[in-house]
């Protein structure tokens, strides 16, 4: 019995096998898909439409019937909606239906002998199931040389997941078999089915930054991927290349689509107007998230890319009584059980009662830098305190430098904050970014402290090349602004006296930034997944930290950081073998008396001894 068929029995009211088993499907697939709210999509009277939805309400549903699509335009969005579409003859109704309706947002059962053509010109993102017919399901059966009786196939429902690529059109594929129940067969070959994009090409709308043929030979292309200069435009690289990632993940085809700006909305050749438009699929650098971005972009991965902020030359001032904890606590641990392991050898290789008892004092006495006397005579014991003299000096030169060094280096006078540095001596200079220019500095923000510190101090030669920038920072007297990974390597020419006294003032701090597209776009789910995927893996911080560039260190002030246990590592890996050592020699000295002390018993003039000494003791 055909579809078209069954639901003639339903809105008939005949209360036969196949109108109930029909029904209670269609009931069991929107509970699946956890939807209590159904659009029916069909033209039929006013009596059938209430025989329908009595027997949908009956399941626990409620329903709305229409002949009109446009009552898909009074969903409430951000809520899932079921729309059950039944195909009848010389139906236009699905054609009428405006595409964002397809989206993932909406759950679509369409009750029809065979697919509508009108799928084929849908969204890649399109939840779209089909009910099987019995004439298909006997078709394919006898197809596939299966053997099926007629009996369990008027018991079977079978439901087909719809995929839709905008290459290849829609294709139906198995998805779950209703016998009493509704069992999904086969949802992991659904997910995956949508995560290959076989080949389809996907846009990539990436700002050109300082790219110029004059100053790089190679293309744009070749630009990005040059990772000899990270210095330069690394934000763009690093989000380019989390894109080329998404889409690798994908088997997508990237293309490349140039833009002069980044994310200003003052001329059409923008990043971020791009991707809200539609023209470009994904975005090749990142954005932050800003509330007037939201309602036009979606964001699929998160990426942790590099600080922005003021750098300059700040003063050194004296600074007393601080507490400095050198030693991480995992390197005090293992001074503990180095300490322990050291008082377990001293008191092995103690040979008199006294050493044994002071042994442990001995080991504390030392490690405190004090006078220990509890020395033992064996040289196995000699060598155990040369071990611990030598460790317990290494760890107090570890800690006394670091806090000398911590010490001298830090209490560096100078701004820490935008409204600091309004008040202070430095002029200001920034790198010229369109970011920066038509986000931060060249409009009003609702900042409060970078809307004073722009009304003091800027000025008509604000913006500068870095080079020039990297100059005033040396001069002493302008705070330049731009990304720390954009100025480290230029750094690298300041002398030692000038990169102790470098001091940052941040803007845009090492905060969360993202790759996005276009908003509520078919493309959405696919990239959040591979996006999510890329950062489980731990790829995309693996491609951060390749573009990332360290700050240029002041040797002055290396040991003022804390001390962690890989710097102390080595030494304390030699302090246990030398403990290790004590040991091994203490059982060679052992060895050692054993076999001198069978050799001299054995010996004559070890039995004349004896004699002479057992006369002594008849004389006594």
């Amino acid at each position: 019995m055909s579809i078209a068929n069954i639901l003639l029995l339903i809105l008939a009211g005949v209360p036969t096998y196949w109108t109930t088993m029909l029904v209670q499907a269609i009931a069991d697939f929107f509970k699946y898909k956890i939807i209590n709210t159904v659009i029916v999509l069909s033209c039929w009277s006013s009596n059938d439409r209430v025989k329908f939805m009595r027997q949908l309400s009956d399941h626990g549903l409620i329903a709305t019937i229409s002949c009109d699509p446009t009552i898909l335009d009074y969903v409430q969005n951000h809520h899932f909606q079921g729309i059950l579409y039944v195909k009848q003859v010389n139906d236009s109704l699905l054609e009428k239906v405006n595409p964002v309706y397809f989206s993932n947002w909406y759950k679509w059962l369409v009750i029809s002998d065979e697919a509508p053509s009108s799928l084929h010109a849908t969204r890649y993102d399109a939840d779209v199931v089909l009910i099987e017919s019995s004439k298909r399901i006997m078709a394919r059966a006898t197809g596939n040389n299966e053997i099926m009786s007629t009996a369990a196939i008027k018991q079977t429902i079978y439901f087909n997941d719809v995929y839709v690529h905008p290459r290849n059109g829609a294709s139906l594929n198995p998805w779950a078999v209703w016998t009493g129940t509704l069992e999904v067969t086969h949802e992991r070959e659904r997910i995956l089915r949508r995560l290959d994009l076989k080949k389809y090409p996907l846009r990539i709308a990436t700002p050109v930054g300082h790219y110029s043929e004059d100053t790089y030979n190679g293309t744009f292309e070749e630009y990005l991927a040059d990772n000899t200069m990270p210095e330069r435009d690394s934000a763009t690289r690093c989000g380019h290349a989390a894109s080329s990632l998404i889409l690798e993940s994908l088997k997508a085809t990237e293309v490349l689509t140039p833009t002069l700006l980044w994310a200003t909305e003052l001329n059409n050749s923008s990043m971020m107007l791009r991707v809200a438009s539609g023209t470009a699929e994904i975005s090749g650098s990142i954005l932050r998230v800003l509330p007037e971005r939201i309602k036009r972009l979606d964001y699929v991965m998160p990426i942790w890319p590099f600080s922005v902020g003021f750098t300059y030359l700040a003063e050194r001032a004296s600074s007393s009584n601080m507490f400095v904890e050198p030693f991480s606590p995992g390197v005090w641990w293992t001074c503990l059980a180095i300490a322990v392991l050291l008082s377990f050898a001293q008191r092995l290789t103690a040979r008199e009662p006294m050493e044994k008892e002071g042994a442990y004092i001995a080991v504390l006495a030392t490690w405190l830098q004090q006078d220990a006397s509890a020395v033992p005579e064996g040289a196995s014991g000699r060598w155990t305190f040369i071990v611990l003299s030598v460790c317990s000096m290494l760890v107090h030169a570890y800690y006394t430098s670091a806090i000398v060094s911590a010490l001298m280096s830090t209490g560096r006078s100078g701004p820490d904050s935008l409204k600091a540095l309004g008040d202070s001596k430095y002029a200001i200079a920034s790198e010229d970014y369109d970011y920066m220019r038509y986000t931060m500095f060249g409009m009003e923000t609702n900042w409060d402290d970078l809307e004073y510190l722009k009304k003091k101090k800027m000025h008509s030669n604000f913006y500068q090349n870095i080079e020039r920038g990297v100059e005033l920072i040396r001069e002493g007297n302008t705070a330049f602004h731009t990304e720390y990974n954009h100025i480290y390597p230029h750094l690298r020419t300041f002398n030692d006296e000038h990169l102790c006294k470098l001091a940052y003032v941040d803007t845009i701090p090492e905060i969360m930034t993202w790759i996005t597209t276009t908003k509520r776009c078919q493309w959405t789910d696919v990239l959040r997944t591979a996006g999510g995927w890329l950062n489980e893996v731990g790829l995309v911080k693996r491609l951060v930290s390749r573009w990332r560039i360290r700050p240029p260190p002041c040797r002055a002030s290396l040991l003022a950081e804390r001390v962690k246990f890989g710097d102390v590592a080595p030494v304390l890996c030699l302090t246990a073998i030398g403990a290790i050592a004590s040991l091994i020699l203490l059982g060679l000295e052992i060895i050692f008396a054993k076999w001198t002390g069978s050799k001299y018993r054995n010996s004559p003039v070890s039995d004349v001894a004896d004699v002479a000494s057992g006369d002594e003791n008849i004389n006594k």
